[in-house]
């Protein structure tokens, strides 16, 4: 009997951890099994910022999108950080400060101290030190540009369907044609070639002679062609109506891309009477005229927005706006930055930035992230489902998500 019972409870007790060993074998495999859910949900909703696009507003938000988005790039000329509205400048810009209100203001947003590497790391996504143009900005009396075998933005947005318009400064080279932005990408150029020149007679300075009222050299194109009847139309107000018109003219079965470089506010200092009047009360005549080409400067990008929602084309763009460098001395303020335009202090290289749209998760915030103007070539590719995968080693980062959801961006 006692060995009939001795047997029996090894029995009992091998049949017990039987028991408990596939219990816990259940346990392990429910366990691997909620672990294997959780991470299929977590990539997901965090995909790689800098590989694949976050699928739920491009796929829920189709009728907005459509296929492909306008984007709409304005970049301003030698604009100062503290000459905007919303970081508490004096000077009138309600049109900038309704929008970057709409959307996302970039804070801690970067360029070049000055104009043409600024514009040359927009184009191309890549820093001015790799191809020899680090040292300041393409003259017009030397034989230089953005080197013909860099690819640029709107060479590949061209390749994803897009409609490449520029209105405003190209500055990146003109010695030869194939220089020229109607062989850089652009359908269609509106604007003028060089640094700077007159607001009205669209003529460039006389740099060598002794008399500062001597100009030479009409810079005012159509594609190639001269335009010579807007001599006394001020140059903020031509290249606004130019891309309100491209922008009325535009076939709405192809995305668009617009890059409106205006003039404003780059030396001379000059601006209608009627915005200098304005800013009668202020003692300073240069910061007068300064403040009045900011504030026309303002009123042309609102109706450029009028004219994108009149068209229909509002709720499927970005628009971007952008300084090219911090304000120079004695007209705008960088205030609190230290520095100038031309200098490697936050005051030359910290720029206003802001982009809006309907495209965007969360409107109305500011975002910290740290974005470079090299930035933009990436991102508006990835924004046109385009691919870099044919370019050069690129120095910018796609930020869009960052942007878009306002969260720091993924490298890696």
């Amino acid at each position: 009997m006692e060995v009939k019972a001795r047997v029996v409870g090894q029995v009992l007790h091998i049949i017990r951890q039987f028991m408990l060993n596939r219990r816990t074998v259940l346990v392990s495999v429910f366990c691997v099994i909620l672990l294997v859910l959780w991470q299929s949900t977590f990539l997901l909703t965090d995909i790689d910022s800098t590989h694949f696009l976050k699928a739920s507003r491009f796929d829920t938000g189709a009728k907005n999108m459509k296929s492909k988005p306008h984007i709409v790039f304005i970049l301003a000329d030698d604009y100062g950080w503290n000459d905007i509205g919303y970081h508490g400048s004096f000077i009138q810009t309600p049109n900038l400060d309704r929008l970057a209100s709409e959307g996302v203001k970039l804070e801690n947003y970067y360029v070049q101290p000055i104009c043409s590497p600024s514009r040359e790391q927009l184009m191309t996504g890549r820093y001015q030190i790799r191809y020899g143009l680090q040292h300041s900005v393409i003259t017009d009396d030397r034989p230089h540009g953005l080197p013909l075998d860099e690819v640029t933005l709107p060479q590949k947005l061209k390749d994803n369907d897009y409609s490449t318009y520029l209105v405003g400064k190209w500055h990146l080279g003109f010695f030869r044609k194939e220089y020229l932005p109607s062989r850089r990408g652009f359908d269609k150029f509106y604007g003028f070639l060089t640094g700077g020149e007159d607001y009205w007679s669209h003529r460039r300075p006389n740099m060598y002679s002794q008399d500062a009222s001597e100009y030479h050299g009409l810079d005012l194109r159509d594609q190639d062609n001269p335009v010579l009847d807007q001599n006394g139309t001020y140059s903020t107000h031509l290249f606004a109506r130019k891309a309100t018109e491209i922008i009325s003219q535009h076939d709405q079965d192809k995305p668009m891309f617009l890059y409106l470089s205006f003039q404003a506010v780059h030396a001379p200092l000059q601006a209608p009477d009627k915005y200098v009047e304005r800013y009668r009360n202020l003692k300073n005549t240069a910061v007068q005229k300064y403040s009045a080409m900011v504030t026309a400067m303002d009123e042309a990008v609102g109706n450029v927005t009028i004219a994108l929602r009149d068209n229909g084309l509002w709720d499927n763009t970005v628009l971007i706006f952008s300084t090219d460098n911090g304000a120079r001395r004695s007209a705008g303020s960088n205030w609190p930055l230290r520095g100038w335009k031309n200098t490697l202090w936050e005051g030359g290289i910290r720029g206003v930035c802001f982009v809006t749209s309907e495209l965007l998760e969360k409107k109305g915030t500011t975002s910290e992230a740290l974005i470079h103007i090299s930035d933009w070539f990436p991102t508006l590719v990835r924004l046109a489902r385009g691919s870099t995968q044919d370019t050069k080693p690129l120095d910018g980062f796609d930020v869009w998500n960052s942007i878009r959801y306002n969260s720091y961006p993924s490298f890696c």
